[in-house]
């Protein structure tokens, strides 16, 4: 019994100092550093798009970000920007407060920014005033241009185009006929979706600049900007210009980022002008005084606007010609000329970095062209010729 009870005192002697030494040699566990993150992606992850990265990363004392863009940061939760579509690697490394084995300190992920023209076609659609007028198509590839031809319609004098490309639909207005045509991206199954002869459509009246904005089309005429819904049901005023200036926007662009609308005011009949104006009406602007412009293009990736503009003694623009601009009015210069009579029409292809722009000699006969330059003014080609060119645009469209 007394030999028993010493084996026992001896057995619990060794287990306790075997239990102080595991714990005295083991000690807690020192945490593992692992690395960790998410993103989150503007408009829609369509390129151009910013991403957010929010990092979850666990035990760790610095970052160093690789976007795959060509830029990094050291930040905790950077924002980088994706100008073209790709799948772009992004790599964290992490930096631990410990050596151990077991820390996973690297994390990749890809990053799909998405191409916004993928299953679309690049196209130039232009109007032409014959007899009858037309809408006219020519897409924009590595081949020869080929113009295609719109199913016939009762134009007459077509001076305004827009592509509404959500529902793959064009827009034309006629100024002689005070109507708006509607057709698809290829050119067909016309209809006529305001006339100012109908009752209740009578705001259509002179149209001709025009644009696609969501579920509306927006028009200038005679007394400011004028908009319905895409079939042109329920057509009211927009922005009233009251008595003016300006009174009569003859062509408009529309800048999604600042929501303003730009446009060139009739001088034939009116005071001219480059001007801006807030998308609701407010902060109306005469960037330009008094120039005669019958055409306008909006660069915004640059910063840059075009006008056509008629010679108007005592203005910035004594000669007929092609003016490029800084939006706000600055550094107006002439890059190129047209013919004897006026342009209507002027496109960018931001693709290409290109400039389209009408050049007639007279109003209705197939004797004009259209010619492709450099964003510049130079290398200036002819594109199309033998036709009447007056309003033009060039947008991606699912044909």
């Amino acid at each position: 019994m007394k030999r028993n009870l010493l084996y026992i005192i001896s057995f619990l002697l060794i287990m306790m100092f075997a239990a102080g030494c595991k714990d005295k040699d083991m000690g807690t566990p020192l945490a593992s550093t692992v690395a960790s993150f998410d993103f989150t992606a503007s408009n829609k992850g369509y390129a151009p798009c910013e991403v957010a990265f929010t990092n979850s990363s666990l035990n760790a004392t610095g970052y160093s970000w690789d976007f795959g863009n060509g830029q990094s940061s050291t930040e905790l939760n950077p924002t980088t920007s994706y100008a073209t579509p790709g799948l772009y690697h992004v790599t964290l490394t992490c930096t631990s407060p410990n050596s151990l084995y077991y820390n996973q300190t690297v994390k990749s992920m890809i990053v799909n920014v998405k191409d916004p023209n993928a299953g679309l076609t690049q196209v130039l659609y232009f109007t032409t005033r014959c007899t009858p007028g037309n809408g006219n198509m020519v897409i924009l590839d590595t081949l020869a241009p080929l113009v295609q031809y719109f199913v016939a319609a009762d134009m007459n004098r077509p001076y305004g185009i827009a592509a509404d490309t959500a529902h793959a639909k064009i827009y034309i207005t006629d100024y002689s006929n005070q109507a708006i045509y509607r057709f698809n991206a290829d050119g067909k199954e016309p209809l006529k979706i305001l006339d100012a002869t109908v009752a209740g459509q009578e705001l259509v009246g002179d149209a001709e600049a025009i644009f696609v904005l969501g579920d509306k089309i927006y028009w200038g005429r005679t007394g400011g900007i004028y908009k319905a819904n895409l079939d042109g049901s329920n057509p009211e005023v927009h922005i009233d210009f009251g008595t003016g200036p300006p009174e009569f926007p003859i062509d408009m662009q529309y800048d999604p980022a600042t929501n303003k609308i730009y446009f060139v005011n009739d001088k034939t009949d009116y005071s001219g002008g480059y001007w801006s104006v807030n998308f609701d009406g407010t902060g109306m602007t005469e960037i330009i005084p008094d120039v005669d412009g019958t055409a306008i293009e909006m660069d915004f990736r640059n910063g840059k606007a075009y006008l056509v503009l008629y010679a108007a003694a005592g203005t910035v623009a004594p000669e007929n010609g092609v003016y490029m601009c800084n939006i706000d009015g600055t550094s107006l210069t002439k890059i190129g000329d047209y013919g004897t009579k006026a342009t209507w029409g002027i496109a960018l292809d931001t693709k290409l970095d290109k400039l389209f722009w009408g050049i007639k000699n007279s109003n209705s006969d197939i004797d004009g062209k259209i010619v492709r330059a450099n964003l510049d003014g130079t290398g200036v080609e002819d594109f199309i010729t033998k036709v009447s060119p007056h309003a033009m645009t060039v947008t991606w469209i699912k044909l």
